[in-house]
């Protein structure tokens, strides 16, 4: 979607303060080189992921200068489990940071699920024209028993988080950056890398625990349609970054910074830098985190890091993606002074 007159009023991403290394034994060295981090943030036990929002939430509306009454909608998204089994933590979030009227909604789509939860919110702002701002919010806690932050997944290694984004109108009030284009593409062909051959079950972690990604992701390349995925995946990928631009009314050259899904180090060195760099060209300087994964907070913590690398007047360009399969593209634009 062409997002011309809306912007990102203030960004904010709450990582905990403590920091922790896999158990000795429980990595191998050649593991931690193909990951890329070796410490991961790890919030504490007595605190759960709407908690965080909600940290987030208040941080960045105060940023924004935005009052919690002017929020009309609400968008909070998240990877795994919120603290209890059958409820929604977006109206949570929303009392809890003095939102009392406007819609929560909740948005469930692994890595991708901020840069959706955006996407909602800016069609919210488009298609309601007397709304003047919407809040949106991600936070994960990937914690035993039921997930292990380093192995449960191949490709990812996960920190726990909670960001927030206050998405406004361009020229009411300050802009931290101006969203000029956020698509998306799918390949839903490549849901069964999330689930394997594994049967249905009729509770919560009824496959055991933890959850065993690597598993279904092996049934996944087995199948063949990991290889149809990266062969096919590559000019899918280059479609979406071509709309993109596009819709933001710029060519290649004008992007100077660009931010990656915050998987493996081999997936983002022997993946997603050479196809970007195939369509792009150049040399943009490419946003570096040392978090790992933050589930559905990674595309909003790279909206904050992306701002950090931006010149004023500068163009960054957000690449996403999650099992499904989903690719989110978008680009953003640093005010000028």
């Amino acid at each position: 979607m062409t997002a011309t007159g809306l912007s990102i009023k203030a960004a904010t991403l709450w990582l905990p303060p403590t920091k922790q290394g896999p158990a000795d034994g429980e990595v191998g060295a050649a593991d931690l080189e193909r990951i890329g981090v070796e410490e991961l943030y790890v919030a504490p036990d007595d605190i759960a992921p709407p908690q965080m929002a909600v940290f987030a939430a208040k941080t960045v509306l105060e940023t924004s200068g935005v009052a919690p009454s002017d929020i009309s909608c609400l968008v909070h998204s998240f990877s795994y489990h919120q603290g209890f089994d059958m409820w929604s933590p977006a109206h949570y979030v929303a009392f809890q940071s003095g939102i009392i009227e406007g819609l929560p909604v909740n948005v469930q789509q692994l890595c991708n699920g901020g840069g959706l939860a955006l996407q909602l919110a800016a069609k919210w702002l488009t298609a309601t024209p007397d709304a003047s701002a919407a809040l949106v919010t991600t936070a994960d806690r990937f914690c035993a028993p039921g997930f292990d932050r380093w192995a449960t997944d191949d490709d990812a290694a996960y920190s726990d988080s909670a960001t927030a984004v206050v998405l406004g109108r361009t020229g009411e009030g300050d802009d931290f950056l101006h969203l000029r284009s956020l698509e998306m593409a799918s390949d839903t062909e490549g849901e069964i890398q999330m689930r394997g051959n594994d049967e249905f079950t009729s509770v919560p972690l009824g496959h055991g625990t933890p959850i065993d990604l690597r598993r279904a992701n092996k049934v996944f390349r087995e199948s063949g349609a990991a290889a149809r995925m990266v062969k096919l995946g590559v000019p899918k990928l280059h479609e979406l970054v071509a709309r993109a631009l596009r819709s933001a009314g710029i060519e290649t050259k004008d992007i100077s910074s660009i931010a990656l899904p915050r998987l493996t180090r081999t997936m983002r060195e022997g993946m997603f830098k050479p196809a970007i760099a195939e369509y792009v060209g150049g040399n943009p300087r490419y946003v570096e985190t040392d978090t790992g994964c933050l589930g559905a907070g990674d595309f909003l913590g790279n909206l904050v890091d992306i701002e950090a690398t931006l010149n004023p007047g500068e163009y960054g360009m957000l690449i996403q993606g999650t099992g499904g399969y989903t690719f989110t593209c978008s680009v953003v634009q640093a005010p000028a002074e």
